[in-house]
C-alpha cells in the first residue's frame, strides 16, 4: 500500500535516492558513464587520453585537414611528362628512312622502299625488338643504342649515323609494341592486366577501363597506388569527382582496385548497437548514428555523445593535454558532441568518421534512477504479495 503521509513519502524518496547513490555503481549498464569519459583529464588511470570538445569549426578544420592533402597527394605519384615515353629492352620500333633525289644508298631494296613522284625513297626497316643491351641494328648505320631514349633522340641518332652516307637522309622511329614499361592493373577489376605505357601517357582511370573496370560498386571501392616502395590508398570516387586527380601514371606502377568496406562501431544508448559498414568515399557522424537507427531517447544522454580514435601526434598543433603516444606512436583522442546544443548537429554533419572508429552514446543519469526504481519494485512487490498469501508475516 502506497501511503498518503507526506513525512513517509519524504523518508522513502530519501531512502531511494540515498540507495540510488550508493547502489549506482551496481546497476547494469552498457558502457562507461558520461563522468568517466569527461573525467580523463583528472583520472590518473586514464592519462594520456585526449578529451576534444568538438564544434563547427574543428569539425570542418578536421574534415579538410583529413580529406583535402589525399588528393593533392597524387599529384606526387603522377608521370611528370607523360609525353616523353623513352624506349626499354623488349619494345619493338619501326623505323622508316626518307632519301632526297637523287636517291642511292637504300634505292637499290626494291623490297623495302618506296618511291614516291618526286623521286625521294621510303625504306621500311623490319620491326625490332630492342634487345636486352638496349640496342637495335640499322642497315650501314650499325648498333643503335635505344635503352631510355626517346623516339625522337633514336630518329636523330640514325639520321646523323647516315648523313654522310644518304642523301638528306629524314628518319621516323614509331613504337610497335610497348613490353619494357607498363603498368599492372590487379585486385577488383573484371580482368587483371598490364596496360602498356604510350605516348602522351596513361592515366588512372584509363588504366582501369583497360582492366574491364572494377567489378564492386564505385562508391566502395578505393585504388591504391604502388610506386618505388610508396603506397598510396584513395577512394576511386574521388578521381572520378576530381578531374584533375586523373594522373598520368609511371612505368612500373601498380594499380590495385581493392574493395574494402569500411566499419565504425557504434554502441550505447542508441536505437540499435552494431558495426556500420560505409563508403570509401567517407561518411559524417550524422550519417553514421542515422543508419544505427538515431540516438534512444528513453536512455541517451545528448550531451555526451563521443568518438573514440587513434590519431597523429602532428594531428593537432595544441593539444587539450601535453601528447602521450601509444607503443604505435599513436594518440588517443575521445572527441565529444553536446547533441542538447542545435549548432552541433551542424558539427556532426562535418565531422568524418574514419575507418575502425567507435562511437559511444552514454545513458542519461536518469536511466540509473529508472534502473534502481525497476528493482525496488521487483524487491518489494513479490514481498508483498507474499505478505497477502500469509507466507510472510
Amino acid at each position: 500500500m502506497i501511503t498518503s503521509n507526506p513525512g513517509v513519502r519524504a523518508l522513502t524518496l530519501g531512502l531511494v535516492l540515498a540507495g540510488l547513490a550508493g547502489c549506482a555503481s551496481y546497476l547494469p549498464y552498457a558502457g562507461p558513464r558520461a563522468g568517466s569519459v569527461e573525467a580523463v583529464t583528472h583520472n590518473q588511470t586514464l592519462h594520456g587520453i585526449q578529451l576534444v570538445e568538438v564544434n563547427y569549426a574543428l569539425a570542418h578544420q578536421i574534415k579538410t585537414q583529413v580529406e583535402s592533402p589525399q588528393l593533392s597527394l597524387l599529384q606526387d605519384f603522377s608521370n611528370p611528362n607523360p609525353k616523353l615515353y623513352t624506349v626499354g629492352p623488349g619494345d619493338t620500333l619501326q623505323v622508316y628512312i626518307w632519301e632526297a633525289p637523287p636517291a642511292m644508298l637504300f634505292a637499290s631494296a626494291a623490297a623495302v622502299t618506296t618511291t614516291s613522284a618526286s623521286g625521294a625513297v621510303m625504306t621500311t626497316i623490319p620491326e625490332q625488338m630492342v634487345g636486352s643491351n638496349g640496342d637495335i641494328l640499322i642497315p650501314f648505320a650499325g648498333k643503335i643504342h635505344c635503352a631510355g631514349e626517346t623516339l625522337d633522340q633514336i630518329g636523330s641518332e640514325i639520321r646523323a649515323r647516315l648523313k654522310n652516307m644518304a642523301h638528306d637522309p629524314q628518319v621516323v622511329v614509331r613504337l610497335v609494341s610497348n613490353h619494357a614499361q607498363s603498368i599492372s592493373v590487379v585486385g577488383n577489376v573484371h580482368k587483371s592486366t598490364q596496360v602498356p605505357l604510350i605516348p602522351g601517357g596513361v592515366s588512372v582511370l584509363q588504366a582501369l577501363a583497360a582492366a574491364g573496370g572494377v567489378d564492386k560498386p564505385v562508391n566502395k571501392v578505393t585504388i591504391q597506388l604502388s610506386h618505388s616502395g610508396k603506397t598510396l590508398q584513395l577512394p576511386l570516387e574521388e578521381v572520378i569527382r576530381h578531374p584533375e586527380e586523373n594522373v598520368s601514371l609511371r612505368a612500373g606502377d601498380v594499380l590495385t582496385a581493392l574493395y574494402q568496406p569500411l566499419h565504425v562501431t557504434v554502441m550505447g544508448a542508441t536505437t540499435q548497437t552494431k558495426e556500420i559498414d560505409f563508403e570509401a568515399s567517407g561518411i559524417s557522424l550524422a550519417q553514421a548514428l542515422a543508419r544505427a537507427g538515431g540516438l534512444n531517447g528513453n536512455e541517451a544522454d545528448a550531451k555526451a555523445v563521443f568518438v573514440f580514435r587513434m590519431e597523429k601526434p602532428d594531428f593537432f598543433s595544441h593539444w587539450p593535454e601535453p601528447v602521450q603516444t601509444t607503443a604505435d606512436g599513436e594518440v588517443p583522442v575521445v572527441f565529444r558532441f553536446d547533441f542538447s546544443n542545435p549548432a552541433t548537429l551542424f558539427a556532426a554533419q562535418e565531422f568524418p568518421i574514419q575507418n575502425h572508429d567507435l562511437i559511444y552514446v552514454a545513458s542519461a543519469p536518469i536511466t540509473d534512477l529508472q534502473k534502481f526504481l525497476g528493482l525496488i519494485v521487483q524487491i518489494v512487490y513479490p514481498i508483498q504479495g507474499l505478505t497477502t498469501a500469509g507466507i510472510v508475516k
